[in-house]
């Protein structure tokens, strides 16, 4: 096994020299094996290896199996980062779980230079991965399964033990003798996963010894045929697709001239970048209305496919976008020394720094924020509701969403509706109120604070 996985390493280049590499170890036979693995590979090839271990702190012996990865690692020299679980949903626990791990490995791959990943997904985790997506929606972008190769992070994520079956990996583990350890949560049939890998796996490998083989096999094929579909779909979109701020537009015209089998993949990939771009998810469900709609004779119709988006046939033309805004959404205009209620439950105040306060007596015990201001702060500024594409500026090098600042602090859906955002006439974001303020609009200990920014709220 470690002569094929240095042969396979070297022609697919998981690794070379100078190398930073962070290995996903849980703990198990297979992460076991995988750290065996690399840290051979990494004396023989001169490169560095990392530990992430999560401690989901699921299980009485998380926190005692941690401590002994952490000595293990201790013991060959090995980095050692560990993380826990904290928040653990009442629901969706696997998803939830996942997305956390992989947060982790990109912080860690960021903070300390780590230019791969790599986890130690094998073949029967293969298997049983493309059965749970046959089985939960049966859309081909799902059903290809894991990838060996992938970018993540601004690197590069590896799963180098994927053509290996979870019986080799246990024969090396034993064979090494290595120290590893078993979940036994892995056992409980309230899990689908676990009811996949302990009644149907074993079926299929006695019905055919190579299904293994054949799956991944079958991987291969549908991510290259899904690499086809994109390329067509990207090119479609490229030449009919127009695109102005928060709206896409195209003829229907040219959408009916796709061939049928056609449409629906132009359409998913469509929906995929609105995803990408604008964090808007259109579901399997409206992209089969869409569909459908776009093959009747009505001149007009709209679809609302997520908060505040939706989709309008006028005449010829398609346009999937944001929902204008109601004629109620309020817009404020201040200059420094006014005050005011933005709503029943939020006041604020432009003033010079130093300048005591007149309060209303409603707002005196509301929970404050007081914000010095930079001498550069504009003399005009515009308060509104926050709208998709807003970013801000938080360091000299770092600009980001708004939306993803809402996601990141976790804030409530019901509340980032309500969020409002400090512009300058430009439309340059200067504040997300109560969440944080662009550097632009930030005193400095250096400077003489002249005027400050008083935010109450309930």
């Amino acid at each position: 096994m470690e002569r094929e996985f240095e042969q396979v390493g070297n022609k697919k280049i998981f690794w070379q020299q100078g190398s930073r590499i962070l290995l996903a170890v849980s703990g198990g036979a297979d992460s076991f094996v995988l750290l065996r693995l690399m840290a051979k590979m990494s004396q023989k090839y001169d490169f560095f290896i990392g530990v992430a271990h999560i401690n989901h702190q699921l299980r009485p012996s998380s926190t005692k199996e941690a401590q002994a990865l952490a000595y293990y690692c201790q013991m060959h020299h090995i980095a050692f980062f560990e993380r826990k679980w904290e928040d653990v949903p009442h629901a969706g626990v696997e998803e939830a779980a996942r997305r956390f791990r992989y947060a982790f490995f990109a912080e860690l791959m960021q903070e300390y230079y780590f230019d791969t990943v790599m986890t130690a997904h094998h073949a029967d985790d293969q298997l049983e991965t493309m059965l749970m997506k046959i089985i939960r929606d049966g859309q081909l972008k799902n059903a290809m399964g894991i990838k060996v190769r992938q970018s993540f992070a601004g690197g590069k994520l590896i799963r180098p033990l994927l053509s290996y079956s979870k019986k080799e990996i246990y024969d090396y583990a034993k064979k090494e003798n290595l120290p590893y350890f078993e979940d036994e949560s892995n056992y409980y049939l309230d899990v689908q996963r676990n009811r996949i890998r302990q009644q149907i796996t074993p079926l299929l490998k006695a019905e055919n010894p190579q299904i293994l083989a054949h799956f991944q096999q079958l991987s291969q094929q549908l991510i290259w045929a899904d690499e086809i579909i994109e390329t067509k779909a990207a090119a479609w979109i490229s030449k009919y697709v127009k695109q102005k701020e928060e709206n896409l537009s195209f003829k229907v015209k040219d959408f009916l001239n796709l061939p049928v089998r056609e449409r629906y993949f132009t359409l998913q990939y469509l929906a995929q970048k609105i995803k990408q771009s604008y964090e808007v998810t259109i579901s399997e469900e409206n992209l089969q209305r869409i569909l459908k709609l776009l093959t009747t004779n009505k001149a007009q119709w709209q679809l609302d496919v997520a908060a505040f988006w939706q989709v309008l046939k006028m005449y010829e033309e398609v346009i999937i976008g944001k929902k204008a805004i109601p004629n109620e959404a309020k817009t404020f205009h201040f200059r420094v020394g006014d005050s005011g209620f933005l709503s029943e439950t939020e006041w604020l105040a432009i003033v010079p720094a130093h300048q005591n306060v007149n309060l209303p007596e409603k707002v005196k015990l509301w929970s404050e924020i007081s914000q010095p201001l930079a001498l550069n702060f504009p003399n005009e500024v515009i308060i509104r509701k926050r709208m998709d594409g807003d970013r801000i500026q938080l360091k000299d090098s770092l600009r980001k969403k708004v939306s993803r600042i809402l996601i990141d602090k976790k804030i409530p859906n019901d509340r980032r509706e309500k969020t409002w955002v400090v512009t300058d006439t430009n439309n340059q974001v200067l504040a997300v109120l109560p969440i944080t303020f662009s550097y632009l609009s930030i005193a400095v200990e250096t400077d003489k604070i002249h005027y400050r920014l008083l935010y109450k709220y309930q």
